[in-house]
């Protein structure tokens, strides 16, 4: 009797561990994917040559990836062939947002991958690095401290440079990667992309204001009463100073606001009035604008353009 009640429990441990070894190995656990990637601080940047040079070897079974992309994108960047993915580095996360870089390699073609996920909750994947056969172009691809992500090329022919710019952010809600500003290779006319301007404006507050289309603040209504969304966007000196920051703003008086974020050291004070804005960085925002800038300076509030009402017709009696 006390041997078949041994065999029972060994049967019923058996069957639980072969249990839990197939939903392991069907299902996904986002604790054992977290823990396969090396955590850094940010900012962080990865060039092309650092990617192919890249020896991290930690393998993550398609289980834990592959589920979350369509297939159509993996065909888009790599073909039909077989992918394999290999855990590089994870960030501390921001607002219960976690970034991973994943290098994804499929025969001699590599490509760096940031997934996104929300506490445990997949978010969406975007191509961070894609590395080209040109000789002639190199790439870095940055992430910010306020997970901003700026992926740049640089074209060097003889002695002639050129640059270009992606940048993007990334949507909580929406789940999505937008681009919010391009500066394609060979092309100094940048298009710019507001990533706040169709969300709500009805605090008195809430406007755009400007130096000239390329030097702009939009302010827009916060989630509470006290907060203010803002999005800066800087381009000064034929290019040589540019930078942007988006992010929460808390109204601290009937007229003054602070952009102060949890992980950035970034401080900026924001004085109102009925026709203008004036900001100060209080303490250093390098990670958002070039070394050679600072977001200062006052900013004219633009006079919004309503739609014109369709006029009534009068009736002739």
């Amino acid at each position: 009797m006390y041997r078949i009640g041994l065999l029972f429990s060994f049967l019923f441990l058996f069957s639980c561990k072969n249990k839990e070894t197939s939903n392991e190995e069907n299902g996904f656990s986002y604790e054992k994917y977290a823990e396969k990637f090396r955590s850094v601080s940010l900012p962080y940047q990865l060039s092309d040559t650092g990617l192919i040079r890249n020896r991290d070897t930690t393998t993550l079974r398609s289980t834990e990836l592959a589920q979350f992309i369509p297939q159509a994108s993996l065909t888009k960047w790599f073909g039909k062939g077989k992918v394999k993915y290999i855990a590089m580095v994870k960030f501390l996360p921001l607002a219960n947002l976690t970034y991973y870089i994943v290098k994804a390699v499929s025969g001699n073609k590599k490509i760096a991958l940031l997934v996104a996920f929300n506490n445990d909750q997949f978010g969406s994947v975007f191509p961070f690095l894609a590395p080209d056969n040109d000789p002639a172009t190199s790439q870095i691809s940055i992430v910010d401290k306020s997970y901003g992500i700026t992926r740049n090329i640089t074209q060097r022919i003889n002695d002639i440079v050129a640059e270009g710019k992606e940048v993007y952010d990334y949507n909580a809600e929406t789940k999505q990667f937008s681009l919010i500003l391009t500066n394609p290779i060979n092309n100094k006319n940048a298009l710019i992309t507001n990533p706040i301007d169709t969300l709500p404006r009805k605090h008195k507050f809430a406007a755009d204001y400007i130096k000239d289309k390329r030097n702009y603040v939009s302010i827009r209504d916060g989630r509470y009463p006290n907060q203010l969304l803002v999005f800066i966007h800087l381009d000064k000196n034929k290019g040589e100073c540019t930078g942007e920051l988006k992010g929460d703003l808390l109204l601290t008086s009937s007229t003054t606001a602070i952009y102060r974020q949890g992980g950035d050291h970034c401080v900026l004070s924001f004085r109102f009035n009925p026709s203008s804005i004036t900001i100060k960085e209080d303490e250093g925002c390098g990670s958002h604008r070039g070394v050679d800038c600072v977001f200062d300076g006052t900013f004219q509030r633009k006079k919004e353009v309503k739609p014109k009402q369709p006029r009534k017709k009068s009736s002739n009696k």
